[in-house]
């Protein structure tokens, strides 16, 4: 009887060495991001997200005038942390009030437990990365490289920068403008600072994508004869530009701010998306492709084939289900999240830590890059 005994007590010991330190309960992965007037594409993949996962995501919107309204903002993710399931934040696009939130969330709701990660932010590196766990954005610094270079393979002679002074505050952006000067002015491009109304003042959303809408053919007759190449800092604002170098025989768009085929597109093409196309991209692109070439647009036009935004939510969401279930053990793991991106997303992509203009690097942000398309490429 006490050898039996003895035997059992190796076992029990055996199984809780071999065993995991801790049991998975059930858990919960919030996710915020904008409203479709705002980034339709986050809060679509924010939506199936939910629907593949009913029990285990949890979804909720910031304001559109977030930049006036961060209270609301705040008061919201404390709610997701509020609840001691939630195991995980994914907050895309992290704007004005994300910062504020995530230090609350760890300093007074002592939620260390929690894994927080801010795709697309709009607070300043330093401030971010502070108190979140990844930070994931475009690779501003290259993806401008990448807009000068496909302008010049078009021979383009003009390229047009729309912006907003509370865009050209973000360090991000500004680098990239900075490399977009620099790399314009090594090609022979001329860049053209044009300001643009912020979709978050008094005019609106609407009146952002008017002035576009009306300032487009403006530039056209003003460098009449010249192949122009257009880009905006602002997503709203995408749709209007899409729509408007469309009509312009010499009007060029290099990429979108946020880079994917369900940027603008949907509804500058007059394609519609259905919950299939999120699945089946190649397939959505082959549609976009024929739209421009029925309109003589398709060396005119490019984009990545991989939705940034989307993919830093799917892949932000894998990343943090291997967290939540012990598959990784740092939570900031450049190389765990890279096999998650491309997991999701099914491409290869560059994947490098953000150093701002004094050299210091934030081993917390990892900028993204895609290659980008030519939408001939996929046409049946």
């Amino acid at each position: 009887m006490k050898r039996a005994l003895l035997l059992l007590l190796a076992l029990i010991l055996t199984l809780s060495i071999a065993m995991p330190a801790f049991a998975v309960e059930p858990y919960k992965i919030a996710i915020m991001t904008g409203t479709t007037s705002q980034g339709e594409e986050e809060y679509r993949a924010a939506e199936k997200l939910k629907e593949l996962y009913p029990d285990i995501v949890l979804t909720d919107t910031y304001p559109d005038k977030f930049a006036a309204e961060t209270e609301t903002t705040i008061g919201k993710l404390l709610a997701f942390a509020s609840d001691p399931q939630v195991k995980a934040i994914i907050m895309v696009q992290a704007v004005q009030g994300a910062t504020a939130a995530f230090t609350q969330i760890r300093n007074e709701l002592k939620r260390d437990d929690i894994l927080l990660i801010a795709g697309v932010p709009a607070e300043d590196p330093q401030s971010i990365t502070s108190v979140a766990d990844i930070v994931m954005g475009v690779d501003e610094i290259n993806g401008g490289s990448q807009i000068v270079d496909t302008a010049k393979e078009w021979g383009a002679e003009v390229l047009i920068h729309y912006s907003f002074a509370r865009h050209m505050g973000y360090e991000t952006i500004v680098a990239r403008h900075n490399v977009i000067k620099e790399e314009a002015a090594l090609a022979g491009i001329e860049l053209v600072d044009r300001d643009a109304p912020d979709p978050t003042g008094d005019a609106g959303m609407v009146g952002a994508q008017n002035f576009i809408l009306e300032d487009v053919p403006k530039v056209m007759q003003e460098y009449a004869g010249k192949k122009v190449a257009f880009f905006c800092t602002n997503c709203g604002m995408q749709e209007a530009l899409q729509a408007a170098v469309l009509k312009e025989a010499n009007a060029y768009y290099p990429l979108p701010c946020c880079p994917s085929p369900f940027h603008g597109f949907p509804a500058s093409l007059g394609l519609g998306v259905e919950s299939k196309d999120y699945g089946d991209i190649d397939s959505y692109i082959a549609k976009a492709a024929e739209v421009l070439k029925e309109n003589d647009a398709l060396g005119r036009f490019s984009t990545w084939a991989a939705p940034i935004n989307m993919s830093i939510i799917n892949g932000g969401f894998e990343y943090a289900t291997k967290f939540i279930n012990g598959e990784i053990q740092g939570r900031s793991d450049g190389v765990e999240l890279k096999k998650a991106l491309t997991e999701v997303t099914g491409s290869e992509l560059e994947v490098s830590n953000y150093e701002d203009g004094d050299g210091k690097v934030y081993e917390k942000y990892f900028m993204l890059l895609f290659d980008n398309i030519d939408f001939a490429d996929y046409l049946k």
